[in-house]
């Protein structure tokens, strides 16, 4: 018999028929052919952890989707595994919240057989195991207190993961690397090992990423990160030179920037926010449509996602979070005004990734040094950020002129230190009425804008008895840095661009980078019923139509708008006009 975690095969048997009763796998993807597996090439499964639930969850999804299993053994000239997987990390148990990685024996002897059979190879599969990866299911903050982190968890709290989760497991087949492809690229075995282990910890980090967010730090520690970095000293000695004053006092002052600043994010409150805020839409809305959600998905794995939706309701950036982690990806940190850092309310939006932003700071270098940093380390540790290029609410639903301050400094930071590349994601958030738009028109009638405030808040809560039509969010086509870069300044790899520094050709860049931001977010609008109704209602002479005339109109703007598509991403919510007169 093989131990594996002091457990016999009959121990190994008990746990499957226990997640057999306790849990119910997502597998994906869903469709096997997607792998692209070599036939007649033997597969090994890779974990994360060494864990008996996880290799068992394991096994159960690639029975469910038809593949080999992870039990069977494998023999390749006169080598045997037991097993068809193996781990690259376990948890020490001298600190239960640490992970240690180790040096696979199984990854040793395929690497040993395949040098000794020169014609055979192995496919090395990932798999990813999440538990509590399916938002929508959890219905109690228990479940989300078991869920997916960072934190390996202990037999105790694995146990009630499976009993609160299970039901909610995510399964993710990652397509196959051959091992003899490395084996050919290393002179040793150890140099092998070494290779493929480095590649599948770096591919199951960037899995975890995608799933349930970068590693993240406390946010006293991130602040001290950014208060103790090089440009940030500096600031401090010259804004203490300029004021007469110590350097200990200036050092306090970037400090109190730095905590007023930073989030402070936390699963807990986003799994708590996501059961809330479903209970709202589900109050204001008739659904949430979304499309091209695929020009997400195909960056989010190997790049950072940096957000940028258009802004019409202080619905955008909840919603947008909604959405993202709805579809098993982690919310991103969100630039935030600092109006919004109210009692209670900045506390708990802070806790769910946001991070606050002055309106303005020309005048105040030590803080813009502060902010910009802030902004460089979450980027480098490969956090996902939203910010808003217009830098307000739209009242009229029309784009305004891109602010490019944030674009500047992400491009800035991109040319300091590229350790991932980085693609913007246009989103296009079309409401059929928005919640504001009472204010809106007192205010484009010449009101006076209204502060946020606590009571304020308080008063707006009465939304919740009307009810808002149907939201369309749009993912536009991504905009990848890299290439960006590339097309407008083909020497970008060779600039060494000071802090302070700003030549034509980088303000160039970032014009250049707003003005397609904007036109992105405009290319993946969706023509809604409502807007179709409007349109064809406000250009008539008395903004009255018969119903035969108006379905006749809507007939040929919907033949406008299949023949003649404003862009690939523009979507149309409904093409039968009937359908949109009776929703109208």
């Amino acid at each position: 018999m093989t131990p594996w975690l002091g457990l016999d095969r009959l121990g190994f048997f008990l746990i499957r028929i226990f997640l057999r009763l306790c849990t119910r796998a997502n597998a994906l993807p869903s469709n096997p052919d997607e792998l692209q597996l070599a036939p007649n090439t033997p597969v090994v499964y890779v974990l994360r952890d060494r864990s008996a639930a996880d290799a068992a969850a394991a096994d159960q999804s690639a029975r469910q989707l038809g593949l080999a299993s992870a039990l069977h053994g494998l023999t390749l000239g006169k080598s045997h595994l037991s097993h068809s997987y193996f781990q690259l990390y376990r948890r020490k148990f001298s600190n239960g919240r640490q992970r240690t990685p180790v040096s696979p024996p199984r990854l040793e002897k395929l690497v040993s057989a395949l040098r000794a059979n020169p014609e055979a190879d192995v496919q090395l599969v990932p798999v990813s195991v999440f538990w509590g990866r399916r938002p929508e299911k959890e219905s109690s903050l228990w479940r989300i207190l078991f869920s997916d982190n960072w934190s390996p968890a202990g037999f105790i709290k694995k146990f009630f993961i499976i009993v609160t989760q299970g039901r909610q497991l995510y399964v993710h087949f990652s397509k196959p690397m051959s091992l003899r492809t490395l084996v050919d690229q290393c002179p040793t075995d150890e140099q092998t090992v070494r290779k493929a282990s480095r590649i599948l910890r770096v591919h199951f980090r960037r899995q975890q990423e995608a799933a349930i967010g970068p590693d993240l730090s406390h946010r006293r520690t991130l602040t001290n990160t950014v208060v103790d970095s090089i440009p940030v000293q500096e600031a401090i000695r010259a804004e203490a030179q300029r004021q007469e004053t110590s350097i200990e006092k200036m050092e306090a002052k970037a400090r109190h920037y730095a905590m007023e600043i930073a989030a402070d994010y936390s699963h807990t409150v986003i799994r708590s926010l996501e059961l809330f805020l479903n209970w709202v839409w589900n109050r204001l809305y008739a659904g949430v449509r979304l499309y091209n959600m695929d020009n997400l998905t195909k960056v989010a794995g190997d790049h950072e996602v940096i957000y940028v939706p258009c802004h019409r309701s202080h619905i955008d950036y909840l919603l947008l979070s909604f959405v993202v982690f709805r579809n098993g990806l982690v919310p991103p940190h969100i630039a935030a005004g600092i109006n919004l850092n109210m009692p209670i309310v900045g506390t708990i939006l802070r806790r769910g990734g946001a991070f606050f932003m002055r309106r303005s700071f020309r005048d105040n270098p030590l803080y813009a040094t502060v902010f910009s940093e802030y902004l460089h380390t979450i980027t480098v540790r490969g956090y996902s950020i939203e910010y808003f290029v217009e830098g307000g609410r739209s009242r009229s639903g029309r784009m305004l002129k891109p602010r490019t301050g944030m674009l500047a400094m992400t491009l800035r930071s991109f040319l300091r230190d590229a350790r991932k590349p980085i693609a913007f994601v246009p989103v296009y958030v079309g409401y059929e009425k928005v919640i504001e738009s009472g204010s809106y028109i007192g205010e484009l009638h010449g009101k006076k804008k209204q502060k946020e405030s606590v009571g304020g808040l308080m008063k707006s809560l009465a939304v919740l008895r009307s009810h808002f039509g149907q939201v369309h969010v749009n993912f536009g086509e991504p905009i990848k840095l890299v290439d960006f870069l590339d097309e407008h300044h083909t020497a970008w790899r060779s600039e060494d661009l000071a802090a302070d520094e700003s030549p034509a050709w980088f303000k160039h860049v970032v014009n250049e980078l707003g003005q397609e931001v904007v036109e992105s977010i405009n290319a993946a609008a969706v023509a809604n019923p409502i807007n179709l109704l409007s349109l064809a209602l406000l250009a008539s002479p008395k903004h009255t139509m018969d119903v035969a005339q108006l379905r006749q109109q809507l007939n040929l703007y919907i033949a406008l708008l299949k023949q003649a598509p404003y862009s690939d991403s523009a979507s149309i919510a409904t093409d039968d006009a009937s359908a949109i007169i009776q929703y109208g």
